[in-house]
């Protein structure tokens, strides 16, 4: 998964693995949320850094912040 101006890159099985951990990423730091997150959580407190930029992977992906590469893709 590549991180950059608050966007994310990842192939299509890491988003799947993603939603099911219910895992959330910080659009500020790009780290993931220390915990799990519903689907359409949006705007919590990040557990790295602090700011209030954490959203569930499916919400990500609505709001167009996370583009899906082949699986074959690396960093």
């Amino acid at each position: 998964m590549i991180f950059e101006k608050g966007t994310f890159t990842m192939s299509e099985e890491v988003f799947s693995e993603l939603c099911d951990d219910m895992i959330g990423l910080c659009t500020a730091c790009g780290e993931e949320y220390d915990g799990s997150l519903e689907p359409d959580a949006h705007n919590v407190e990040c557990s790295s850094c602090g700011k209030e930029k954490t959203c569930g992977v499916e919400e990500l992906m609505l709001m167009g912040r996370i583009e899906l590469q082949d699986d074959e893709f690396e960093e």
